[in-house]
């Protein structure tokens, strides 16, 4: 397993529990002050279809695409407007993921802070920090329960709150992320 320290990855327990939403928010804080690139990954499974909503059939293809367009809602084009140098999108079955990794890196500089949307990327890249976004109503999806243990930072999503955990995420001048502890108040 490679070791990305410019890389964040925001995971979740299941679909619409706000990861695009913290991601942005993350993008948003820090992007006046560093260079931000985004990722959206979406490895596909067989045995997932109902997660992943309504995609092509042909989910065997790595597929990477460099997003251009700030005027769409796809969560891409949100990173873009939240403030993100450039946007990419991976899709791919869990064989490709490493790859398709491997090919987005080669396409920005080397040392650029990285802001992931992936519960897949980690089990191939450890990243910096990892973030699990959850909602306390939500079921946890089977593959979604391994990141329980791996999680940096695990965030209940109420959906109203605005992700006020982002301010506990700092980027360092290197461009490596550091988890800060809770204010005591």
């Amino acid at each position: 397993m490679i070791q990305d320290k410019h890389l964040l990855i925001v995971a979740g327990t299941g679909r619409n529990v706000g990861k695009t939403e913290f991601a942005c928010r993350l993008i948003g804080k820090l992007s006046s002050m560093h260079e931000i690139y985004s990722l959206k990954v979406s490895a596909v499974y067989p045995d997932e279809g109902n997660y992943h909503g309504n995609h092509s059939e042909d989910f065997s293809k790595d597929y990477l695409f460099e997003e251009h367009r700030k005027d769409t809602e796809k969560d891409t084009s949100r990173m873009l407007r939240a403030g993100a140098r450039k946007a990419f999108y991976l899709s791919s079955d869990s064989a490709g993921i490493a790859r398709g990794f491997n090919d987005f890196r080669k396409l920005i500089p080397d040392e650029t802070a990285i802001v992931c949307e992936s519960n897949s990327l980690w089990q191939y890249v450890k990243p910096g920090l990892l973030i699990l976004i959850s909602s306390a109503d939500e079921v946890i999806k089977p593959r979604a329960r391994l990141l329980l243990n791996h999680a940096d930072m695990m965030v209940v999503s109420d959906l109203i709150s605005g992700f006020p955990e982002v301010n506990r995420i700092e980027l360092l001048n290197n461009n490596t992320w550091l988890l800060s502890h809770p204010l005591k108040g």
